[in-house]
């Protein structure tokens, strides 16, 4: 044998040992396109009968337009369709199953996150809610995207990076998916749901392959090489000179130019120490953890869809700071000299700060004021607290009449007068920019004038007198006082009314003198209008 067939044996032999490699993958994770006898053949899907299925029913439930509940009969050999009972199991070629593509969601964006249509030519800003389909790209940033597959199943997008989803399929009813999806470049993270017979999730970078099976695992790649962490699970990891499994707990990297997958184990998870709450910022976060190159700190939302920080650090210590008051979740994972992150502890926190409280000084609690400007007067333990007056025409302080901003101060003299009626009021007080607390509630009252009441017109009948005034809005009836004299020493009659007229009758020959005056609630003062001399000529 001469050299060159040596070289071309050699060649050959190392091809037939990666595909008998790949082929031993796909084993253990078979999908609609590939098959573990490398031939064309469809693997099954098995399915339960149930006790209100039919044969007729099943097909037109699971099976594609050009197949039929005949078809089931022939491809499970069943003699007599009579005697098939619920809990009988039906083979089904993964082929014939109804075909439903299916987009994937945008469950949150941080940062500058761009978005890339398949019949578009353009970016577009990408946006919580927005669908992902077939042919997208997506490109962040300084931003990240976090992304729901039709099962279930979610992937991060970080910083730096452009994903393309080249498949995106449902199998009807079934639950199998089908996602396949190229990293070109930078990284990202999934949780993949459990999966069922058949179904494929796959990612692809420029130098290497992953297929998972229900698993969590980080994805990472410069082109030349790729970085796989896995976390729980297993991922086929593979490339063109070879494959691996690489298992939960497990780091493996691949370089184009090398045939060898380099394997390492992952560094333990850190050990928090510290509370689960949190009650003054800012605040230093600390974990034990084995020794390392650095540490890989992030901060979500208590959901952990949304991040809201990211930062590598020369140790496990993270200082919070500038949050509101709520739940978080803060992960904490070691990275090695290689550059591989380990195993990562994830920690629910709660921040629940407390702002110094206002002691409130005047007016008094339940005080009725005669003037509608009123100064407000309160205490602060700490001369750097903002604080901020809020008056409301309610309990609940949804009607609020005042706008003030937060300021250094320990009084405020409204600004402009209050109409009359009862109030309520407190101070908010303002820590870190970003939590409030609130005093406790007091009660005011701003007490009015009722406008004056004039009598407009007199009318004269024999010794019958009818005086007519004008109507006030806050009025609830009305005082009229008859005197013999013009300072009303001597009060002949008075009495309250509620209308705007009344009809006396007077001695004719003599003088007399009315007045009127409006009668409104406690939190209103009147006085008595102008005076109206009335006069009957004797009759001779």
């Amino acid at each position: 044998m001469n050299s060159l067939s040596v070289v071309l044996q050699s060649l050959i032999t190392k091809r037939l040992l990666a595909f008998a490699c790949a082929v031993c993958v796909s084993l253990m994770w078979p999908s609609a396109a590939a098959y573990a006898d490398g031939s064309t053949t469809s693997p099954d899907w098995h399915y339960t009968m149930r006790p209100a299925d039919s044969l007729q029913s099943v097909a037109n439930k699971l099976l594609a337009r050009q197949h039929s509940w005949s078809d089931l009969v022939r491809y499970n050999q069943i003699d007599d369709i009579t005697q098939i009972q619920p809990g009988a199991i039906l083979r089904i070629p993964v082929d014939w199953l109804k075909f439903q593509p299916k987009p994937a969601s945008t469950l949150s964006t941080t940062g500058s996150v761009l978005i890339k249509k398949s019949r578009d030519s353009r970016f577009q800003v990408l946006k919580a809610g927005m669908n992902v389909h077939v042919g997208d790209e997506i490109a962040t940033r300084q931003g990240t995207a976090l992304i729901r597959f039709a099962d279930g199943s979610l992937l991060r997008l970080e910083a730096d990076s452009v994903l393309v989803f080249n498949k995106l399929s449902h199998y009807g009813q079934t639950g199998m998916v089908d996602t396949r999806m190229r990293l070109k470049k930078g990284a990202l993270s999934t949780e993949v749901s459990p999966m069922v017979k058949g179904s494929r999730f796959e990612i692809t970078t420029p130098s290497a392959v992953a297929a998972v099976r229900g698993t969590k695992f980080r994805l990472k790649t410069d082109g030349p090489s790729s970085t796989i962490e896995v976390t729980e699970g297993q991922v086929a990891f593979s490339h063109e000179h070879g494959s691996t499994v690489v298992n939960g707990g497990e780091g493996a990297r691949i370089h184009q130019q090398k045939s060898q997958i380099e394997r390492v184990p992952l560094k333990p998870a850190p050990a928090p120490q510290f509370a689960g709450t949190v009650q003054d910022l800012p605040a230093t976060l600390a974990w034990e953890s084995p020794e390392a190159a650095k540490y890989r700190y992030q901060l979500t939302d208590d959901k952990g869809q949304k991040r809201l920080r990211d930062a590598t650090l020369s140790k496990p210590e993270a200082e919070l700071d500038n949050l509101r008051n709520g739940e978080y979740v803060v992960a904490m994972r070691a990275v090695d000299d290689k550059g591989f992150e380990g195993l990562e502890s994830k920690t629910p926190i709660k921040v629940d700060l407390q702002a110094d409280i206002a002691e409130l000084l005047a007016p008094s609690d339940g005080s009725t004021l005669d003037y509608a400007r009123p100064q407000f007067r309160w205490s602060l333990s700490d001369e750097t607290t903002l604080a901020r007056l809020e008056i409301a025409r309610d309990p609940a302080f949804s009607e609020l009449v005042t706008d003030y901003e937060f300021a250094t101060t320990d009084k405020t003299l409204l600004d402009r007068e209050l109409a009359p009626g009862t109030y309520y009021w407190r101070v908010a007080s303002l820590v870190d920019g970003s939590q409030e607390s609130y005093s406790p509630v007091r009660t005011l009252s701003i007490r009015g004038k009722l406008k004056l009441v004039k009598i407009l017109s007199v009318n004269y009948l024999d010794n019958q007198v009818g005086l007519f005034w004008n109507s006030v809005k806050e009025a609830q009836g009305y005082r009229l006082q008859i005197s013999d004299s013009s300072l009303f020493n001597n009060i002949l009659k008075e009495e309250t009314i509620g209308k705007t007229s009344a009809h006396l009758k007077l001695t004719p020959g003599k003088r007399y003198f009315a007045r009127v005056k409006g009668l409104g609630s406690e939190l209103y003062q009147a006085e008595y209008g102008p005076v109206k001399e009335l006069y009957i000529p004797e009759q001779q």
